[in-house]
């Protein structure tokens, strides 16, 4: 019986002994601490995916920051003619060009419509360059290098060998100046390689203008603070057949126009755009609405606050135009030209100008960043703004 008894006492002990084996303090089995320790886990892990939520925000929100300040904008499309395309980056690259220019002859770069300047610029030099082949234009690489070498002062003769300490020269002149404008020589190689097509097309252009046209000759009055006497009495020097120089001399308040008499010159339609419909327009009748040696209505000059008076002391069916007016109506046929061509990429092909107010301010402040000169700065929305309806 004491055996027994002593074996059941050994085996409660061996029991116990095999309990505490397995539990721990407050008696919990270690798979109970286990599954507690799990689920302990489980509610730390939302604090640890948000932990690495806010880390990665952290580390994203500087690098898109930098991405879109940076990055981004250069390559953003600006402009495109058909299948070619100009980033916002290609755009500042021609105007910090035209900046360099303008600086380095000691005057200051006005931005207030360099990035529409620019967008046009760069429109209508694709435009010329993709309508080349149907006017049989062409540019060859060595008319570039001659007008790149006109530009920097150089001007090699052809017909004779080059003086390799000039050639030198030249070259360390040309990549000082790539160095100055920012531009690789492949980029700037394509700017000059356009102008030049533009420059073939408006030769094409002028061809269509007639040599002898229909012109006035156009005398002025500048007054100050004009009054009804004082019309009257100009008017009455008219109708009395007096010399119109000597009217001019005698009634003009500008010392310029008194130099010149009062003479302004002979002009053909479509050089003075704003003033055509007085000097060449006529009435329901078929009379002119100005007529010869008669005061036009008062003109006010803005720009100079003063009131001018117009005079047609000649007309000639049949009269040269002078190299400047010939000029003029070329400038003026060209765009007229591009115009239509524009008109006509939009409506069969792929025109896109990118033009509003993130573009301008971005690209002023690279332009304002690479200047030479203080630049005036423009804000955005700036009131000398070129809105899209002027692009079109």
């Amino acid at each position: 019986m004491e055996s027994n008894k002593i074996n059941s006492n050994n085996s409660e002990s061996d029991y116990l002994i095999g309990q505490r084996s397995i539990t721990h303090k407050g008696f919990k089995s270690r798979f109970d601490l286990l599954r507690d320790k799990k689920n302990q886990n489980k509610q730390s892990r939302p604090f640890l995916y948000l932990g690495f939520i806010i880390i990665l925000i952290i580390v994203i929100i500087p690098v898109y920051s930098f991405y879109s300040t940076y990055i981004k904008p250069p390559t953003e499309i600006a402009l495109r003619v058909n299948d070619k395309e100009y980033t916002r980056g290609d755009v500042v690259d021609y105007i910090r060009f035209n900046q360099r220019i303008t600086e380095d002859l000691g005057s200051q770069f006005e931005i207030g419509t360099s990035l529409f300047d620019a967008l046009q610029t760069l429109q209508d030099n694709e435009i010329a360059y993709q309508l080349a082949p149907r006017y049989g234009i062409t540019v060859e690489s060595t008319e570039v290098d001659e007008h790149i070498e006109n530009m920097l002062g150089y001007f090699f003769e052809k017909t004779m060998n080059i003086d390799q300490e000039e050639q030198k020269n030249f070259e360390e002149s040309k990549r000082q100046f790539l160095n100055k404008i920012g531009l690789s020589e492949e980029i700037y190689r394509d700017f000059i390689k356009k102008t030049i097509f533009k420059e073939r097309l408006r030769t094409v252009v002028a061809e269509t203008i007639p040599r002898v046209q229909s012109q006035v000759h156009i005398y002025q009055i500048t007054l100050r603070n004009p009054d009804d006497n004082l019309i009257r009495k100009i008017n009455r020097d008219l109708d009395a057949g007096k010399p119109i120089t000597d009217i001019t001399s005698l009634y003009s308040e500008d010392p310029n126009i008194k130099r010149n008499n009062g003479e302004v010159g002979w002009f053909p339609y479509g050089v003075v755009t704003d003033l055509d419909y007085l000097f060449f327009g006529l009435d329901s009748n078929g009379d002119r609405i100005l007529p010869v040696r008669e005061l036009s209505p008062i003109q006010y000059d803005q720009e100079d606050q003063s009131y001018i008076l117009y005079i047609v002391e000649e007309v000639s069916e049949a009269r040269e135009i002078s190299n400047s007016n010939l000029e003029s109506l070329i400038d003026r046929a060209l765009v007229i030209f591009l115009n239509k061509e524009r008109k006509k990429i939009a409506a069969e092909g792929d025109l896109y100008m990118d033009l509003n107010d993130k573009i301008y301010g971005w690209v002023n402040k690279q332009v304002q960043l690479s200047s030479l000169l203080p630049t005036p700065n423009i804000t955005e929305g700036d009131n000398n703004m070129i809105s899209a309806d002027q692009i079109r």
